[in-house]
């Protein structure tokens, strides 16, 4: 009873946002169209994010701007949420805020680091949503390198992290940036939800924040693998704890791995086997997103006057945009509808 009268309002909330997001048919109707321009007109002319897109030019549109424009839709939704959250549950929607804001900076950082500053602008910094994270919005705004940009975190919760690599010119310093924010976000989740959560929804969140560390670690160590030539000490030193639904001889094992087959074969046999299922990485997170959709489903099922509303909400929201994403790609590279469809997440999950 005190969690209906705590949540009731917000889990409300949750639910008349959630029945206007995509159905099925949307989707199936927008991996039919043959353009970016197409797309666009279907979202302005029948869905929510009409609003977002009103002023949208159809044939002008850039893939990039699109983008932006449509996770301006998500950063809303936080807005409107925390309107009707309170205490230590709008601390915590603030503090899952902070991935939006993550990958975002995370994305700037690669335009600076690729020359490209001239497609910044203040519109790009629109995803500062919490006055305490904003550092000095007009000085980030003129900045023109990455150092300069570092300097303007300076006050955010992120200038104390990324203040090493302001001086740094080593040609690994975006990787080393994009894995300190990360390890940010997830320290961050696991040392404040267990003072701002209580009951039932200190133990949904612990589920959560554990199978986010630990697919944090299984994708780190794959990476390493594929992609780098890194030392088993260098690997082991971004591992992060806890370690949920493997042991600690297991994350030694896929650690040591000397190939990607050695790595998968171990993998196989754990309780994430299944995301090892397909051929390339790609199908390996899909499975993840797969995977995840299902378990924030259960819970909301489970517990809708819980926190459980809030997450739920945002995550299925947050894969919405990637399938939209998903489709803008697929038409642009020309993909049939029946390849596109095997990337999206959730639209054939009851």
């Amino acid at each position: 009873m005190l969690n209906e009268m705590k949540y009731g309002a917000l889990s409300g909330k949750t639910r008349a946002m959630y029945g206007k997001l995509l159905k099925n048919e949307d989707y199936t109707s927008l991996m039919q169209k043959k353009s970016v321009g197409e797309v666009v007109s279907y979202l302005k002319d029948n869905t929510h994010y009409r609003s977002v897109l009103s002023e949208t030019g159809e044939e002008s549109v850039h893939r990039g701007r699109l983008e932006n424009l449509l996770k301006h839709d998500l950063i809303n939704d936080y807005s409107k949420l925390l309107k009707f959250a309170n205490g230590h549950t709008k601390e915590f929607i603030n503090l899952l805020y902070m991935k939006i804001e993550i990958e975002n900076l995370k994305l700037l950082f690669r335009l600076f680091e690729a020359g490209h500053t001239d497609r910044i602008d203040g519109e790009d910094l629109r995803f500062f949503l919490s006055g305490r994270n904003r550092g000095n919005i007009q000085k980030l705004a003129l900045s023109r390198s990455l150092n300069e940009f570092l300097s303007g975190l300076e006050g955010s919760v992120y200038y104390d992290v990324l203040k090493p690599f302001a001086q740094d010119s080593n040609a690994k310093r975006l990787f080393d940036i994009e894995m300190a924010l990360d390890q940010l976000y997830l320290r961050n989740v696991q040392n404040k939800y267990k003072k701002l959560l209580k009951g039932p929804n200190l133990a949904i969140m612990g589920e959560f924040a554990g199978l986010e560390s630990d697919m944090f670690n299984i994708f780190w160590i794959y990476r390493s693998k594929a992609f780098y030539r890194i030392d088993h000490e260098v690997i082991g030193s971004y591992i992060l704890p806890p370690i949920y639904r493997l042991n600690k001889k297991t994350i030694e094992g896929l650690i040591k791995a000397n190939s990607v087959e050695e790595y998968i074969r171990i993998m196989k046999g754990t309780f994430y086997g299944f995301l090892f299922e397909g051929r390339h990485e790609l199908l390996f997170e899909h499975n993840y997103s797969e995977f995840m959709y299902r378990v924030h489903k259960m819970r909301f099922r489970r517990h809708p006057f819980s926190i459980s509303c809030v997450t739920f909400y945002l995550r299925m929201k947050e894969f919405e945009l990637s399938n939209i994403i998903t489709i803008i790609e697929g038409i642009r590279y020309g993909l049939s509808e029946e390849n596109i469809r095997k990337y999206l997440v959730g639209i054939n999950i009851k």
